[in-house]
Order: C-alpha cells, then sequence, then structure tokens
C-alpha cells in the first residue's frame, strides 16, 4: 500500500471516528470479531484484515505440531486466493495484484512470505493472543462500477461471528458490521 493510500485511509478512518482516547489505541483482541478496512483509490482497491488468529486456525500460538503447521497454511493458501474471499461486481473487473500476511505468532514461511530477519515466530514477542494482519490489494479496470464485495471469510473461516468494516472512498466513507447472514459490503 502506498504512503498516499495509507494517509487517505488514515484520515477518513479518523472522521469515522471523531472523539480518540487513549483506551482506544489499544482495542480489546476480542474472537469471533475481525477488522476490515477497505479503500478505493483510483484503479486500486485495497482491504486490510485484523484478526484474531483463532478465528482463522482455531488457536494463536505457534504453529509447532503438524496439524497446526498444516492448518497455517491452510489459512494463508485461502486467503492467498483472496479474489476468492473477497468477490467483487464482476462489472468492475478487479485482480488481486498483491497479498501480504503477517502474524507475530506464525513463521512467515508457512504464510507463503519471505523469511523474516530476527527471531522466528516460534519465540516471537507476544501475550498469548496473537493476531493476523493481511492486506489484500486488487487493480480494477472500472473502480466507478465496484458496487459491492461479498466476503467470504465467514464461509472459509467458521471462527469469524462479525467483521467490522470501515469503508472509505474518494467521494464516501461508511462502516458496517458483517456476519455470516450479511456477508455483503455494499457500498453506499
Amino acid at each position: 500500500m502506498t504512503l498516499r493510500k495509507i494517509a487517505l485511509l488514515a484520515s477518513c478512518l479518523m472522521l469515522l471516528y471523531p472523539v480518540a482516547s487513549p483506551a482506544m489505541a489499544h482495542e480489546a483482541h476480542v474472537h469471533g470479531v475481525g477488522k476490515l478496512d477497505v479503500a478505493v483509490d483510483g484503479n486500486t482497491l485495497s482491504l486490510h484484515l485484523d484478526s484474531p488468529l483463532v478465528n482463522l486456525i482455531g488457536f494463536e500460538h505457534a504453529a509447532t505440531s503438524a496439524a497446526e503447521r498444516q492448518a497455517a497454511s491452510n489459512m494463508a493458501k485461502t486467503l492467498r486466493d483472496a479474489g476468492k474471499v473477497f468477490v467483487t461486481t464482476a462489472a468492475a473487473g478487479c485482480t488481486v495484484t498483491s497479498v501480504q500476511l503477517i502474524s507475530a505468532a506464525i513463521d512467515p514461511a508457512l504464510l507463503g512470505e519471505p523469511a523474516a530477519t530476527g527471531k522466528s515466530a516460534t519465540h516471537a514477542d507476544h501475550d498469548g493472543h496473537a493476531d493476523l494482519d493481511a492486506d489484500f490489494v486488487f487493480h480494477c479496470n472500472a473502480p466507478d462500477l465496484l458496487q459491492n464485495i461479498t466476503v467470504k471469510l465467514f464461509d472459509a473461516f467458521k471462527g469469524f461471528v462479525s467483521i467490522d468494516v470501515q469503508l472509505v472512498t474518494a467521494k464516501r466513507q461508511a462502516a458496517a458490521k458483517l456476519s455470516a447472514t450479511s456477508s455483503n459490503l455494499v457500498f453506499p
């Protein structure tokens, strides 16, 4: 994500939260709940997912057993097929250009990422409540035709109960709460 996109997203998100407090700076890690930031800037659709690992793989520690490593690898494989996880309006012609997955508890290799420098994930410093941060970038041929995104995270990962969404475009901003029975993000 470019610095310009990050600045635009941050500025717009601040408008959605007019009163910031120190308590909001470190929001609670809530099992079952994910956060999804969606930004459209020109032909670029950027999504940032922040979720407790337990929502995605059923645990929040380093993957040590063969079954845990397989669960982490399967999660990464599913998320890397982002066009099937985030289904955009067909007329917009959006295609995935990049996916980045990061977790303090999971070895980058299991996530399909280049090896990190420093400590391995099996010795990562975290409080036992590890998250996954995922960035998905799409190029849309006709972004003005982007009317909705069907979020299939609920189908792929049964640990999700709800996902809080912040949406920012050049013309509008909105917030939404998605669930398994209401997983379609409609652009206002």
